[in-house]
């Protein structure tokens, strides 16, 4: 029993000293996202804006609006629910962009739409977590105590203005920048990989108890959001490859981003940030699954027009 309390006491030690350095962590990775995005792409992507504004639409409203009326429907406990609005309120992940790559897609849309997103999130997540969320009854007790103008401070000084300044860098400085970007951009994963591993570790208890009913819910949740961004992006007869990074973009959600705002309110093992961090190990492995099927379809597509 002493060994274990002796356990505890460091472990909750080691606890609050890395929630301390939760809010750099999140400049480093806004930053290392800024290195990605020089100010010259924004001018090229504004040049035709239509797939931009259906991009940043889905981002941006589609997401969150579908975390809400989802967390509002899905029978589950109350943090489960704050959590789903939490993931899906923030932008979308700074390794999108080479999934992009990856995909084939428009590198140059995913990095400004990702960018974008991210810039105005001291708007977009303090509105949903304290103004819509509780509307609806969704956490409207926890969040009630949700400083909406803090928690927008909080995010312009640790998210906004690092990608700006991070813009500014690789603008002036593009040998430089050509140099450290690996670099960052592999530490910057490192620190999404590490803060989902250890959302499940403080929620482990919780996560042993309900990953089962948690998978499907998150399940459906993905695609949803894969069937919205489809329908979406064939309304708009978006061009295939804008296609391509558009549901990428809607389909990774900036997991490590969602694991820092949810410590920073409500603290490590309360139950809050077990989705954020399931939901970012589940969308790798959708990601493949929806690679595979769309590479298949491509594929047979080509054998049907080599036949006729």
């Amino acid at each position: 029993r002493i060994q274990n309390l002796k356990f505890y006491k460091l472990q909750k030690v080691f606890m609050e000293i890395i929630m301390k350095f939760f809010p750099l962590a999140l400049c480093y990775v806004m930053f290392s996202l800024g290195l990605q995005s020089k100010f010259s792409e924004f001018s090229r992507i504004f040049k035709s804006p239509k797939s931009l504004f259906v991009g940043l639409f889905s981002q941006m409203i589609i997401v969150p609006l579908i975390g809400v009326v989802f967390a509002y429907f899905v029978p589950a406990p109350m943090n489960y629910k704050i959590g789903i609005v939490l993931v899906t309120c923030v932008p979308s992940a700074v390794t999108s962009s080479y999934l992009v790559k990856f995909i084939k897609g428009n590198i140059y849309l995913s990095v400004v739409m990702t960018a974008i997103s991210s810039l105005m999130s001291f708007i977009t997540i303090p509105l949903i977590l304290t103004k819509v969320a509780p509307a609806l009854g969704i956490g409207s007790e926890t969040l009630a105590s949700v400083d909406f103008k803090r928690l927008s401070v909080f995010l312009f000084l640790m998210a906004t203005i690092p990608i700006l300044i991070g813009s500014s860098v690789a603008s002036k400085f593009h040998q430089f920048t050509k140099k450290v970007l690996p670099f960052f951009s592999k530490s910057a994963f490192l620190i999404f990989v590490f803060f989902i591993l250890l959302a499940i570790y403080t929620d482990w208890d919780l996560a042993i108890e309900a990953f089962g009913e948690l998978g499907w819910m998150l399940l459906i949740l993905i695609c949803t959001l894969l069937i919205c961004a489809n329908i979406i992006v064939n309304l708009f007869s978006i061009k295939k490859d804008d296609s391509k990074t558009i549901i990428n973009e809607v389909l990774f959600q900036n997991g490590a981003m969602a694991i820092i705002i949810g410590s920073t309110i409500f603290g490590l093992g309360t139950g809050h940030l077990f989705m954020a961090a399931v939901y970012g190990l589940f969308q790798y492995k959708v990601f493949i699954a929806w690679w595979l099927i769309n590479k298949k379809r491509t594929h047979l597509s080509q054998l049907n027009s080599m036949t006729r």
